[in-house]
């Protein structure tokens, strides 16, 4: 097993990179393609020098590096909360649709404002600072997890839980025993999908209410033309993103291959 497991993370490194090698093929055809100009859109190797080779990399890479901190802090915390506590409500969803019915209408219709939109009444109710922040994230989160757990708890065929009530079960048996076992894929599929979206509301975050992190470096650097330090902190931003969405790639499939040798 430890052999196949090596096999299988070698080969998602290989994808991985060749994902990179893409993305730096696009993002060089696209700038040519369009004749941007050097100095607003920046290629690899513009990045590269800015971050490793010219005067004042150094304080470069260290300015970079405290906000990538911020932007990681700021988007993991939502990120976490927020799958938490979309699992827990569509669990209880799960066991009582009426609840269901009364809440979600709401939670769609919160969902389909623009989060540029109500970023700044976020901010006016929990004021400019980590809880605000923490806050756009978890609603970023929040509500596509809860649909994608929901429709996961919701997917035990009637047999099943025909099966179980039958050998004298209840309902909170056929949640335990067979809807939660069942929602673990839709689970870790929440879980992959919401790295890029705390991520981004992270950053819309940082843009509109607090000025730190990337998302206020990118901010300030496209207003006073620091075009190197944008294109390098939003490369960076990608990054990282990609990277976190791999590893949780990764973590989805062994769990999913885990259950099935197990089923």
């Amino acid at each position: 097993m430890t052999g196949s497991t090596g096999a299988f993370l070698a080969r998602r490194v290989g994808t991985l990179a060749l994902a990179v090698v893409a993305a730096l093929a696009v993002w060089v055809a696209v700038l040519e393609v369009f004749d941007v100009s050097p100095l607003i859109g920046k290629r690899p190797w513009d990045v590269v020098e800015y971050v490793f080779l010219a005067d004042g990399a150094a304080e470069h890479r260290a300015t970079i590096g405290a906000d990538l901190l911020v932007t990681v802090r700021d988007a993991g915390i939502g990120y976490l909360v927020g799958l938490v506590a979309a699992f827990l409500l569509a669990v209880v969803f799960a066991v009582s649709p009426v609840l269901e019915r009364i809440v979600m209408p709401t939670a769609m219709v919160l969902r389909s404002i623009p989060l540029v939109v109500l970023t700044p009444l976020i901010t006016l109710i929990f004021g400019i600072g980590q809880t605000g922040v923490t806050a756009i994230v978890i609603i970023v989160v929040f509500l596509p997890a809860l649909a994608n757990i929901l429709y996961g708890l919701r997917s035990v065929s009637g047999e099943h839980r025909d099966l179980v009530l039958a050998y004298g079960g209840s309902s909170w048996t056929v949640l335990r025993k067979v809807a939660l076992p069942a929602a673990v894929p839709s689970t870790l599929a929440s879980a992959r999908i919401a790295v890029p979206s705390a991520v981004t509301g992270a950053m819309i975050a940082e843009w509109l209410s607090t000025g730190e992190g990337l998302g206020g470096a990118i901010s300030r650097a496209a207003g006073s033309f620091g075009y190197d330090a944008m294109w390098a902190s939003a490369i960076t931003v990608a990054a990282v993103t990609m990277l976190a969405y791999a590893v949780v790639s990764v973590a989805d499939t062994l769990v999913q291959e885990r259950m099935g040798r197990l089923s």
